[in-house]
């Protein structure tokens, strides 16, 4: 029950600090709807040169990978 509670725990402090950041202006990555990511708690930082979004360099990696595109994931411009 103790690993129970220390997830819950660690899933409350995630959600407090995407909450807060929101606030202070800081989006979410349009990949995962998430400002801190969830593995290595990084902020979105990639933009595109295009339509300015941010993505966690994880997130587009994996897009990339997985698409088989080299584009931004929401307006298809080359990244």
């Amino acid at each position: 029950m103790g690993s129970l509670n220390g997830a819950i725990a660690e899933a409350i402090r995630i959600w407090k600090s995407n909450f807060d950041k929101e606030f202070l202006g800081v989006e979410e990555c349009p990949i995962c709807y998430s400002i801190n990511h969830t593995t290595n708690h990084s902020l979105p930082r990639l933009a595109c040169k295009t339509c300015k979004h941010k993505f966690h360099s994880a997130c587009l990696y994996k897009w990339f990978s997985t698409s088989h595109k080299s584009t931004c994931p929401l307006c298809q411009s080359p990244f």
